[in-house]
């Protein structure tokens, strides 16, 4: 942890020094601290560049220090600058996520739920249950984002989201965020129709080892490097030629003739033409989990959670 800068102390003791210092003053100069140059900085800030300078010069005039040095060429951050710049990145965060938690409140007392998905999650028992959990409680209404994995984690720690939907999640899969299973599911083998696996009633994942793979990507969180470690398991690397994001472009891929995929076996409900769905011999989960942050919940999340486990 930087230690703070006596540069920055001996002024701030002063509380008239303080109720000058705006949060719309620090974000000017977060911004300015990122960009290191006024034209980029009023850009990003959608304003012009004098009310910048003019902002970042009251900071330093309350403070009584430089923050950043500034010839024709460049703008770089004092040792001051450098330093403020930690604390405002640690301030600014906070009151986001404070704000964002009361924002959150407020939902619940208007009986709204933001609930952040993968795409793979909407075929099969997800909806169903919302939908009972509506017809039990029409009061309440629910959204639906998709998300990546990690967008999820990030979403529920800034509490922009409520609950999210992933799968095969590790009940410690961050800290001060807790799970609870809705359903099992098995990933199954996608192929085109007229490949001759789609006769079969199961195939082996060996059997696929020199099968060109289209993917769903490994940036979207850990459910395709979760496939790719079970054929690595069963002694080979798969052949990716393609990564995407939605379970739907990857059956288009598949339908195309561009290789073969693994996927939940709910995506057989999208009854994508051209496409047929093969059992694997060998089990690979795809269990879909509920996550949510770690604190007390409004009762009508809980009754949310509690309809989700069917």
């Amino acid at each position: 942890m930087v230690a703070p800068s006596p540069y920055l102390t001996t002024r701030m003791t002063d509380p008239q020094a303080i109720s000058r210092i705006r949060l719309r003053m620090l974000r000017y100069f977060q911004v300015l601290a990122d960009e290191l140059h006024f034209g980029r900085a009023a850009a990003r800030l959608n304003i012009s560049q004098p009310p910048l300078s003019m902002q970042i010069k009251e900071l330093e005039e309350i403070l009584e220090v430089d923050l950043f040095e500034r010839s024709s060429r460049r703008v770089v951050l004092t040792h001051a600058g450098k330093v403020l710049k930690t604390e405002v990145d640690r301030l600014l965060s906070a009151t986001e996520q404070s704000l964002n938690y009361v924002r959150q409140i407020g939902r619940s007392e208007k009986q709204h739920i933001n609930i952040g998905i993968i795409g793979s999650a909407i075929w099969g028992t997800l909806l169903t249950r919302l939908k009972a959990f509506r017809e039990h409680n029409p009061d309440v209404n629910w959204t639906l984002t998709e998300l990546s994995q990690q967008q999820q984690i990030e979403a529920l720690r800034a509490r922009t989201i409520d609950i999210a939907i992933n799968r095969n999640v590790i009940p410690c899969v961050a800290a001060n965020i807790r799970c609870q299973l809705i359903s099992r599911e098995a990933m199954r083998l996608a192929v085109h129709e007229h490949d001759p696996l789609a006769r079969r009633r199961r195939v082996s994942l060996a059997e696929l080892a020199q099968r060109p793979f289209i993917s769903l990507s490994f940036s979207r969180g850990d459910f395709a490097r979760q496939v790719n470690d079970a054929c690595v398991e069963h002694g080979f690397h798969p052949l990716i030629v393609q990564q995407v994001f939605e379970p739907q472009t990857v059956l288009a891929l598949v339908s195309a003739g561009n290789g073969v995929a693994l996927l939940p076996e709910t995506c057989a409900l999208i009854h994508w033409p051209g496409v047929t769905f093969v059992t694997l011999e060998e089990t690979i989960p795809a269990d879909l989990y509920a996550l949510w942050y770690d604190e007390p919940l409004p009762e009508v999340f809980s009754r949310l959670l509690t309809a989700l486990r069917g």
